[in-house]
């Protein structure tokens, strides 16, 4: 979470004050009608199974209704509109990010298993920190999620609850599904310490700083590498982060890991986790050296001593290698259930609407590395954070390791 945050973040503030080439408002009906047709043409060309959810007929009519209901529509209905067409295809990887085109509202919401919870705000809204949401404009949480989840392209119901902060906080999706009232407003419900308010957030204004309020100032750890590793002395655990599939200019992967497994030893550490929780993609061969030196590791091959931390963030190629150290070593699964399927649609490729200049994202291959088809990778053992938890800057999934015997 605290990477995806930060990530977000820094998408938000682009987009807050970066202008795009075009603008929507300027575009004719027609315009509009030619990306429309268009998307509908390449989605149908590039993706390998556009209907595997939805079945074309009513693909097609959604189509046709926007062609036919154009003239009617602001811009922002319409990109929202386009956004949810995308989104029927039903999997994660292909769709249109809501990032660089729309305004923002400068509260942050994050689902916690005790309810969503505004974790950052800007300092005009520092009152809403850390209460939880309600209600939007009336309607209650189920409500609202059932209005936003047909604009978010998800693989499951995981995958839309990560996803969700992106659209929530954009300001024209959420005029588009008559979510805010005057002056684009967003009428909020909250809980606080058991008392119920309502207060209005208006869109941002340019740029801003973010405001963020927990039981500690700091946090002492990495948050920019792709991959790093922090000892428990007292539990003996090491905890390796592996937050992408990337490898790190200047840290080659395999170099990396013959030092931290050196460590390892210096160290007489005794378990270890491999944290894919907050790990979104990129190549799944970069893990492949770890996984060969765990088959091959009397140590910590065990049951018991090795442990992999999954959650919903946990998306495309990351998903690939949780499941390559599900096949290949006696791993425990600790967490919350992906956010991509085991097997799911991916290698995406990227196409820009040529009236609009909206990029959309779309599926090029179907990943059949399992026979699990079911829509998330669940863990051997369910672990969901709290709100508590975040405050006080606990991890409920190393708690639960260090609460365990180490095997003899």
């Amino acid at each position: 979470m605290r990477r995806k945050f930060l990530f977000f973040i820094v998408l938000l503030i682009i987009s807050l004050t970066v202008a795009g080439n075009v603008n929507l408002r300027d575009l004719t009906a027609n315009e509009w009608r030619e990306d429309i047709a268009f998307l509908e043409r390449t989605l149908v060309k590039q993706h390998p199974d556009a209907f595997n959810k939805v079945s074309q007929e009513e693909f097609t009519r959604a189509f046709q209704k926007l062609q036919t209901d154009i003239e009617n529509l602001q811009w922002y209905e319409i990109y929202t509109s386009l956004t949810a067409l995308v989104a029927m295809i039903g999997d994660g990887h292909t769709v249109i990010y809501p990032y660089t085109v729309l305004r923002g509202f400068p509260v942050y919401p994050y689902s916690f298993k005790d309810g969503i919870y505004i974790i950052a705000t800007d300092e005009n809204n520092r009152e809403l920190l850390n209460t939880r949401l309600v209600g939007v404009n009336g309607l209650d949480m189920k409500e609202l999620l059932d209005v936003l989840r047909p604009v978010v392209s998800h693989d499951n119901e995981w995958g839309f609850i990560s996803a969700l902060p992106n659209y929530f906080t954009r300001v024209e999706i959420m005029k588009a599904l008559n979510l805010t009232g005057e002056g684009d407003g967003l009428k909020l419900k909250l809980d606080k310490d058991g008392e119920i308010f309502e207060r209005i957030v208006l869109p941002a204004e340019g740029d801003f700083q973010w405001v963020q309020e927990r039981a500690q100032k700091t946090y002492i750890g990495q948050t920019n590498d792709n991959y790093w590793y922090e000892l428990y002395p007292d539990s003996k655990l090491l905890h390796f982060h592996y937050d992408s599939c990337k490898s790190q200019e200047g840290k080659p992967f395999i170099f990396f890991i013959c030092e931290m497994f050196s460590y390892m030893r210096r160290q007489d550490a005794e378990r270890l986790l491999l944290d894919l929780r907050y790990n979104g993609g990129g190549n799944s061969l970069i893990l492949e050296f770890f996984i060969l030196r765990m088959m091959l590791d009397c140590k910590y091959n065990r049951e018991g001593r090795l442990f992999v931390a999954i959650g919903r963030e946990t998306f495309s190629s990351a998903i690939l290698n949780a499941i390559s150290m599900k096949k290949r070593t006696r791993a425990i699964f600790l967490g919350e259930p992906t956010g991509g399927s085991p097997r799911h649609y991916g290698a995406p490729r990227s196409f820009t609407l040529p009236n609009s200049g909206i990029t959309v994202h779309c599926s090029t291959t179907f990943w059949r590395t399992t026979s699990d088809t079911s829509e998330a990778m669940m863990p051997d053992i369910l672990i969901e954070r709290s709100f508590e938890d975040y405050y006080y800057m606990r991890d409920p999934v190393v708690e639960y390791i260090e609460s365990l015997p180490i095997p003899k």
